[in-house]
């Protein structure tokens, strides 16, 4: 068969008050478009369909036009992430179910309709003389799990909990047939695509929590990443770049799969804004920047001791691509009070990374501790 795994839409989110829900119906009309280009057999959306546990109607409106497009090529399949309300999502499962969509919020799949058939905490689909078993956890906190009746072992860590729910889910899988995991989790040796240090309220999770499969699609990082290529874990990504640390490429994650293995190919997706981040100096490099990025969403970071009027404020929040201005001048007194604060291997890091684009090394580090020291590298 072939499969599309997609994450993370986040529908209505804003970015500072600027709606992205044109580029978000852009990016699943080209979700629909890849189902009938590529013949796919399903769709599997790992969870955060919205951006909030109780969305806007507009958003709700887009989901459910979004499921009944696609449902018109090949069945959909869309579990709770952490910003979803399980509940909500699953409240029109019944409806849902008979135009080919399953709504996971919990963990009960028995009474699945065709092409799926199901037990506790997974689905089987059949298409076309093939069968895939798939693993269905929705984002498996305490206390969700414990609404759904699934208490905790509270002598156990969360990756032991985890751990178990994952292994009473795989009791679908078969030896002979393809066999996936979906759940919207954090795994370890995941890179996140912004610099937020909230992903939900998961802990980190290792590889050895998951059941063996030949594919594992994950939602809740933005970034499409491979996190095991032995494992074949992957994480799609969010069609869209909702921060404006994050400059990931965006794909789609095209599945083939047969009993014995799956491969992976990327479907780019061509829509969204991009995020641009600009620093300037005076009024008139900030009405250049927006100028020259114009079609794109732009953070003015201002580095100026003379502060802009709210006049000259009031004609950068005219220009329809302008989301947001922070200042980032520094008084040099304060500067080089900071300076004197941090240590030499502080201050060499920064200059590595302004300099390289990238953070130094550990050992390079060391090595620079070493010659400060005064000893031998």
């Amino acid at each position: 068969m072939k499969i599309i795994h997609t994450s993370d839409w986040h529908l209505g989110k804003r970015l500072e008050g600027k709606s992205r829900l044109p580029e978000q119906e852009q990016a699943l009309c080209e979700l629909e478009r890849a189902v009938r280009e590529t013949g796919a057999d399903a769709v599997l959306i790992a969870g955060d369909v919205f951006d909030t546990v109780n969305p806007p109607a507009e958003a709700e409106a887009l989901f459910y036009s979004a499921c009944l497009s696609l449902s018109r090529h090949c069945p959909v399949i869309a579990i709770a992430g952490n910003h979803d309300n399980p509940e909500r999502l699953s409240a029109p499962c019944g409806i849902a179910r008979e135009c080919g969509i399953l709504l996971g919020g919990s963990l009960d799949y028995k009474n699945v309709k065709e092409p799926f058939g199901g037990g506790e905490g997974y689905v089987t689909l059949k298409r076309n003389g093939e069968r895939i078993n798939m693993v269905l956890l929705p984002y498996p906190s305490l206390s969700r799990m414990s609404q759904l009746g699934y208490l905790p072992d509270t002598q156990k860590s969360y990756a032991e909990n985890v751990r178990e729910w994952l292994s009473l889910c795989s009791k679908g899988f078969t030896a002979s047939d393809c066999n996936i995991t979906v759940s919207h989790i954090f795994m370890a040796g995941s890179k996140r695509a912004n610099d937020e240090a909230e992903l939900g309220t998961a802990a980190l999770l290792p590889l050895d929590v998951l059941p063996k499969a030949h594919y594992t699609a994950l939602g809740h990082v933005h970034k499409p990443q491979c996190v095991s290529k032995s494992g074949s874990v992957y994480y799609s990504g969010s069609p869209l770049a909702y921060s404006f640390d994050d400059r990931s490429e965006k794909f789609f994650n095209l599945l083939y799969t047969s009993p014995a293995s799956v491969k992976v190919e990327n479907i780019p997706v061509q829509s969204g804004r991009r995020l641009a981040t600009v620093t300037v100096k005076n009024f008139d490099e900030c009405m250049l920047a927006l100028k020259e990025h114009e079609g794109e969403f732009v953070r003015i970071l201002y580095d100026s001791p003379q502060p802009l009027s709210a006049s000259k404020y009031a004609e950068m929040r005219g220009c329809e691509n302008f989301v947001a201005l922070k200042n980032i001048y520094l008084m040099p007194k304060r500067v080089a009070t900071e300076k004197k604060m941090r240590s030499d291997a502080e201050l060499f890091a920064d200059f590595f990374e302004k300099t390289y684009s990238e953070k130094p090394s550990a050992s390079m580090l060391e090595m620079f501790n070493k010659a400060m020291n005064g000893e031998a590298i």
